[in-house]
């Protein structure tokens, strides 16, 4: 925006680094309580956080006339240092469980209260004692969270799909329902109807043709899965095909399932999977599962589910696709331990959208995905009570503020060591392919970095709201440049490094400096000539406000407007422009053009008569929408330009 102007004028100018700080987030005292927050209890039972599930076998007939669906499940899975009493799994009281056995043996057992219970064969259980369970039943699957398991339609033709996340897989099989507990393997087998397609995780194993006009599809997830990212879909899908070839040369297939009267529609973004793959890997990591697939399989609800290797996709847009990849490393790869954190999915989700914005459309487009998903409310990105669909995928913490955490993560550290620490966290030997806190994240953060995080990590994930920072500055006779950083905000203090540019008539200088407290001050010493502006983290690095409270000192004497940074930036409604006059100028009546991003005049601000030094202007966008737009001052055949942001 500032800088933009002056680069334009300054093109021969120079650029100057001096670093205050090497940015280090150090502890600095401030009242960021997370105890209540690290002590959260996990929803299993005493009984089901003694057993370790190894390995589902699904094997179902979906009726789609009676709307129901029978068959069983086989769970394998040991016991820990500590004995059950039983063996518990998590199922819907509108399922009818048929029987139960126990390594072939029919065995007793008790379904209530949204449990299966099955006692223990013998007193005394020794450690890692295995235990192979099967469970036969029948039922309608009822509908809770997001719809669980559906009987839906699509252009009037019959259309099955699943989308269990948080906690809906327990309505259509037993299950140890929790993301703590990821299965080893799996296996997906349906029954359906001839004319139906069943898409579902992993590789397709076998495809049976059956007696009476029926058809069984064998899928295997062979990489550790979580219940929630178990997926089916059915349909008499048009399927394509596509593939990715990996960093290191290895084939990737891409498979898309698709309605037949979608194709056209969905064709071209879907295409852009490759290329969002080969933007991801070298950042993140290569793809995850390259020894089976990944592909979109299209359902019935809108936006789309991460299911491992086949997203579930309800649209189309070039942001759903890389948020619903992106996930494929952050959710299916490293899935959070608990619906507590699950920012560490949906925010590097969320991460990932603008990582693909960076790739496709550059820099100054990755910027403006940030303030356009800026989110200045209450509320902690931490789930305090993960118990329903809104309190976990709150969209303003959970997605937008928590990408921005992630965002803010890659401004501290740099890209250098903020890559390397993502690849570090996603290929863990103690995390890959299993399940994550916020404190696992932080500890290879600090590892990687070799930063005290810790203020980070509660003011941001723990806390609530933004810094507001007021900014002041002055130049002394001595021609030293004195900046006063204000925070002005009535909950807490954030630490933060934060950049400072400074425009002078020759070009710029960049200093960061660590800012931690109510107010502070900072001798940028001697800079060679007299200040035109100074800027406080010009690139967008932090989830902020900022007003520029007042100049002082001796000004640049020069025949040019000067445009101050438009505050509050973002705004909503009204947003004030500073400018400074020229004492050669006289008085002026500088006229203020509004364009949107399309470049049209949307709005003018005729501020009057206006003398040499400091003045004020606002312009008020309450008959306007979101969005993007342009300030540009204009005064004496001269014009300065910049970016300011309206969120409604």
């Amino acid at each position: 925006m500032f800088q933009r102007s002056f680069l334009f004028l300054f093109q021969f100018g120079f650029i100057l680094s001096q670093t205050l700080t090497d940015k280090p987030i150090e502890t600095c005292g401030h009242a960021f309580s997370a105890a209540k927050w690290l002590s959260t209890q996990s929803s299993l039972t005493e009984d089901q956080e003694k057993i370790d599930i190894i390995y589902y076998r699904i094997n179902l007939e979906i009726d789609i006339d009676a709307q129901e669906i029978s068959g069983s499940v086989l769970i394998n899975g040991s016991v820990g240092m500590d004995q059950p009493d039983s063996i518990e799994l998590d199922f819907a009281d509108q399922m009818t469980v048929d029987s139960v056995k126990f390594y072939g043996e029919l065995w007793t057992f008790n379904h209530e209260s949204y449990r299966i219970k099955i006692p223990v064969p013998d007193s005394t259980i020794p450690e890692g004692y295995e235990f192979s369970i099967e469970v036969f039943y029948h039922g309608t699957p009822p509908s809770t969270g997001f719809g669980a398991f559906n009987f839906d339609q699509h252009a009037n033709i019959d259309h099955i799909w699943t989308l269990s996340e948080p906690y809906g897989a327990r309505d259509w099989w037993p299950c140890k329902d929790d993301p703590s507990d990821k299965a080893d393997s799996a296996d997906i087998i349906i029954t359906v109807p001839e004319e139906q397609i069943v898409a579902s995780n992993g590789l397709l194993i076998e495809e049976t043709e059956l007696d009476g006009g029926r058809k069984r599809y064998h899928w295997s997830e062979r990489y550790p899965i979580c219940t929630y990212l178990v997926s089916v879909t059915t349909y008499p899908y048009t399927l394509w095909h596509d593939e990715y070839i990996g960093m290191n040369g290895d084939t990737l297939p891409l498979d898309y399932y698709v309605y037949p009267d979608h194709y056209d529609l969905v064709h071209d973004n879907y295409l852009l999977t490759n290329d969002m793959m080969a933007a991801f890997a070298p950042k993140f990591g290569e793809y995850p599962f390259m020894g089976e697939k990944y592909g979109h399989a299209e359902f019935g609800r809108g936006g789309g589910m991460e299911h491992q290797t086949l997203t579930s996709m309800g649209g189309h847009s070039q942001w759903l696709i890389a948020h619903e990849l992106g996930h494929q490393w952050w959710g299916d790869l490293v899935t959070c331990a608990s619906f507590h954190h699950i920012w560490l999915n949906e925010g590097f989700a969320r991460f990932s959208e603008a990582i693909w914005t960076e790739a496709y459309n550059g820099v100054d487009a990755y910027n403006e995905y940030w303030q356009s998903h800026a989110y200045y409310g209450p509320g902690t990105v931490f789930v305090e009570e993960p118990n329903t669909t809104s309190q976990i995928f709150n969209g303003n913490l959970t997605y937008n503020k928590a990408g921005w955490v992630v965002h803010m993560l890659r401004g501290v550290m740099g890209d250098s060591l903020f890559f390397e620490t993502l690849q570090s966290y996603a290929y863990n030997d103690s995390l890959a392919y299993g399940a994550v806190t916020t404190e696992n994240f932080q500890a290879v953060c600090e590892d990687v970095s070799g930063l005290d995080l810790d203020d980070f990590f509660q003011q941001w994930i723990y806390g609530d709201y933004y810094p507001r920072y007021g900014v002041a500055w002055e130049m002394l006779d001595t021609d030293e440049l004195v900046v006063t950083i204000e925070q002005m905000q009535s909950w807490q203090y954030f630490n933060m490094p934060i950049d400072l540019q400074v425009v002078l008539p020759e070009g710029t200088l960049e200093f960061t400096v660590d800012n931690q407290g109510q107010s502070q001050e900072y001798n940028l010493g001697l800079i060679g000539g007299s200040a035109y502006s100074v800027q406080l983290d010009p690139d967008n690095w932090i989830l902020k406000e900022v007003e520029y409270l007042s100049v002082a000192g001796t000004l640049p004497d020069q025949a040019q407007l000067i445009l101050y940074p438009a505050y509050p930036n973002p705004f909503n409604p009204e947003t004030s422009i500073l400018y400074y006059v020229p004492d050669d100028f006289g008085e002026i009546e500088p006229t203020i053009h509004i364009y949107d991003l399309k470049g049209r005049l949307v709005d003018q601000v005729y501020p009057g008569l206006s003398g040499p030094g400091l003045n004020r202007t606002s312009w008020h966008a309450s008959g306007h929408g979101s969005g993007t737009y342009f300030i540009q001052l204009e005064a004496n055949s001269s014009f300065y330009q910049q970016k300011i942001q309206l969120i409604k």
